[in-house]
């Protein structure tokens, strides 16, 4: 009983790793496809193309009770967002993984936090 109540509480960690370690295989082979000369963007698109082919159907019903409505101002927003929220932050680590090492790149990538703090308090 009381390993259980152990393994319940550790599940958060033992997740948070788990995506630490998808994320480091995840560089990994971004690194292995920029060296074997991939086009960069290529593999954005295909990034981009693959997470919406898995969200559309999770939001579609999740969310279709509470759909917003689609106006222009909705519609501008969605693509601000899609271009510097998704594809230019995308495109910039790619490219830094494929000029640098991949260790390198996901230490700068750690530093994001602290960076947006420091030009906050600016």
């Amino acid at each position: 009983m009381e390993n259980c109540k152990a393994m319940e509480e550790m599940k958060p960690a033992m997740v948070m790793v788990v995506v630490q370690i998808l994320f480091a295989g995840m560089n990994v082979l971004y690194k292995l496809v920029a060296n074997d000369g991939m086009n960069l963007r290529i593999l954005i698109a295909y990034r981009m193309m693959f997470a919406a082919a898995f969200m559309i159907p999770i939001a579609l019903f999740f969310e279709r009770k509470s759909r917003t409505k689609l106006t222009w101002t909705v519609l501008y927003q969605s693509f601000l967002t899609g271009l510097f929220g998704g594809t230019l932050a995308q495109n910039l680590y790619i490219e830094s993984i494929a000029l640098t090492s991949a260790t390198y790149a996901v230490a700068i990538y750690n530093l994001v936090p602290a960076i947006t703090f420091i030009l906050t308090i600016f």
